[in-house]
């Protein structure tokens, strides 16, 4: 006699490995969406700080030479040879000498002076209508 219960018998299906793999890729790619948001703040502050670095470098190097040019400004000599250069600025008893370099009025003078040597340019040809005036007789 047998045990077993009368009726059909129920076997369940085989899957495979099929879709323990699609499972295993859905989880995978879920992971990777994940990471990207952190992986895209990791790259911006990468950036700012390389841009960071960048104009505090521009920044030092500009206090160098502002501090540079404030030793420079406590030197008397110095200052002495901006107020004569700038501002014309001379000591007691000096005579003041200004040279000025020829202008534009030496050049002019000669550019004016070539043009009144050219013949002046032949008169432009008859319009139409005074060509037509002229074949008519009224003009």
């Amino acid at each position: 006699m047998s045990t077993r219960a009368a009726g059909p018998k129920v076997r369940m299906p085989k899957l495979g490995l099929g879709p323990q793999i699609v499972v295993f890729f859905l989880i995978l790619g879920l992971l990777g969406a994940m990471a990207i948001q952190p992986t895209r703040q990791l790259m911006a502050q990468r950036s700012r700080i390389k841009q960071a670095t960048l104009d505090l470098a521009h920044v030092l190097k500009s206090n160098e030479r502002l501090q540079t040019r404030i030793n420079r400004l406590q030197d008397p000599d110095y200052v002495d040879q901006l107020a004569r250069s700038q501002a014309g600025l001379v000591k007691p008893g000096e005579i003041p000498f200004v040279v000025m370099p020829p202008g534009r009025d030496a050049s002019a003078h000669k550019a004016k002076a070539e043009r009144a040597a050219e013949k002046p340019p032949p008169p432009p040809p008859p319009s139409f209508v005074e060509s037509l005036l002229r074949f008519v007789g009224v003009s």
